[in-house]
């Protein structure tokens, strides 16, 4: 049978086991190997593998990380296969742990011509799994559900099938270690989302061929999951500080002595810092594409409910307690921010065609 799938394999002094691997696949069926040699020390098995008509060797001639080797094979397959008749790639690991029939699962899938990313996910209860494995794919499951709204019962695993529809975004997101496929699971999971596929949890040797650095690597992951949180918390709190300040100015000074001072200072400070959130949320936060006109049209609807309320509600806690309007708009603000989030993130900045 012939597959319509690319095998893309990035390796770093491979084990023995790759050679026959790769006889494998081709035995499977799959006409187009491509592997990149990402500055191996020995160059002898990637010789041998160029003697098959169905693999090609790319090679880097030092070390430059997983997330380059897997762009460089991107980058062949773009530029050398037709789109119309090839559904994508499959990325795989080196070190066998991708049964062949898994990745005939993932190439099924694939051909389905959809245009989610195809995940095989494995089982990270099972007996079998490193505890290093079990506990970092949890903590980063947590971190994609928590921070980016993503569901991934699996973010470590480099069986992956990418459709032709997102090619071109996988080749667009940098990083050259292992933080570039925990990118590219953001971005895509943002995108187009995922179509997971159950395969076999297979570890030999406890793991102790992986070249992943349980420490270094971590923390780059990491970073890309909080680094967005980060940057919606300090757009947030900025956009905080000058509504409060707006509305001091408003309270004590503009509107001091008016009957409706509270909401004439609180939609004064609103427009102010709404605008400067607005901006700042759909490039650097969310990172949206939706038009100006769309967005902005649903983010002005957010922002006058979410004045109105905030007014109602500091108007009657100052009516029947008697405290000083600004530290009571405080709280009543931050108790609205968590709601405010979820709204922004899931419908006013989501990506086109996730609604």
């Amino acid at each position: 049978m012939k597959n319509k799938s690319v095998i893309l394999i990035p390796a770093l002094d491979p084990p023995e086991i790759f050679l026959h691997y790769t006889k494998e696949l081709i035995e499977a069926g799959f006409e187009h190997i491509l592997i990149v040699d990402d500055g191996s020390s020995s160059k002898t098995m990637f010789e041998e593998l160029t003697e098959f008509p169905q693999v090609t060797v790319l090679t880097h001639e030092q070390n430059y990380g997983k997330g380059r080797a897997l762009r460089t094979g991107l980058s062949y397959y773009k530029e050398h296969f037709s789109q119309e008749e090839y559904c994508g790639v499959i990325t795989a690991d080196s070190d066998g742990q991708h049964l062949v029939e898994d990745v005939l699962k993932i190439s099924r899938s694939l051909e389905k011509r959809g245009e989610k990313m195809i995940l095989g996910v494995r089982d990270f209860d099972q007996k079998n799994v490193p505890p290093k494995s079990r506990v970092g794919n949890k903590l980063t499951s947590l971190g994609f559900k928590a921070l980016m709204g993503l569901s991934v019962s699996d973010t470590q695993t480099g069986l992956r099938g990418i459709p032709n529809s997102l090619i071109d975004l996988c080749l667009s997101i940098p990083g050259d270690r292992f933080q570039y496929e925990t990118a590219v699971l953001i971005e895509t999971g943002k995108k187009a989302g995922f179509e997971e596929v159950r395969i076999h949890t297979v570890y030999y040797d406890e793991n102790k061929g992986t070249h992943f650095n349980p420490v270094k690597d971590s923390l780059q992951i990491f970073n890309l999951l909080l680094g967005t949180f980060f940057r919606y918390i300090f757009i947030s709190l900025s956009s905080f500080v000058v509504d409060i300040l707006f509305f001091t100015l408003g309270t004590k000074l503009l509107f001091h002595g008016m009957a409706a001072k509270i909401p004439a200072a609180t939609a004064f400070a609103r427009v102010i810092s709404g605008t400067y959130n607005y901006t700042a949320n759909k490039k650097v936060v969310f990172k949206s594409d939706r038009s100006v006109v769309s967005s902005g049209v649903s983010y002005l609807l957010l922002c006058v409910c979410q004045a109105a309320v905030s007014a109602a509600l500091v108007t009657g806690i100052c009516h029947f307690l008697p405290l000083d309007e600004v530290p009571v708009k405080t709280m009543v603000d931050l108790c609205l921010f968590v709601v405010n989030y979820k709204i922004q993130k899931n419908f006013i900045f989501s990506k086109r065609g996730s609604v």
